[in-house]
């Protein structure tokens, strides 16, 4: 019992319950007792025939390219951005230390496409799925001045 005085001058009684615990335990084991001790594998699945995309088990054939209907453009690296990437010079460096700034900047993107209706309706499908028809559109606008 620990006796403590108010500021009436009148005794208060507060009793300390103290359980024994080993002072030198860990507080957070609790984060570490429910750490698996395997690890789990995904089974090995084959390509997409036809556009060679890596599926995971029970994905759909055609998911990704519908069977080859779809062709996607291998995009050209301009070689700016590849002289960037390979070189040691100081610019290539600035923009090395500086990556998360200039991925920033051209992450402000508006995108232009048309939605498949047939996928973005929540009624008929139960789950909104983005689907696009045609091209996709990213359009990088100067963040500098229009003059």
């Amino acid at each position: 019992m620990l006796y403590m005085k108010t500021k009436w001058d009148r005794e208060a009684e507060i009793e300390i319950i103290e359980e024994e615990e080993d002072l030198n335990s860990d507080p957070y084991d609790f984060v570490y007792s429910n750490i698996p001790t395997t690890t789990n594998v995904l089974e090995k699945e084959a390509n997409c025939f036809f556009c060679q995309a890596t599926k995971f088990k029970y994905e759909t054939e055609g998911l990704c390219c519908k069977k080859g209907q779809i062709r996607l453009a291998n995009p050209h690296t301009p070689p700016e951005l590849m002289r960037l990437w390979t070189s040691t010079d100081s610019d290539a460096r600035h923009f090395w230390q500086n990556i998360r700034f200039f991925n920033g900047h051209c992450s402000f993107t508006t995108l232009y496409c048309h939605l498949d209706s047939d996928t973005a309706d929540m009624r008929t499908t139960g789950i909104y799925t983005f689907g696009a028809h045609g091209q996709i559109y990213h359009n990088i606008h100067s963040f500098g001045n229009s003059h």
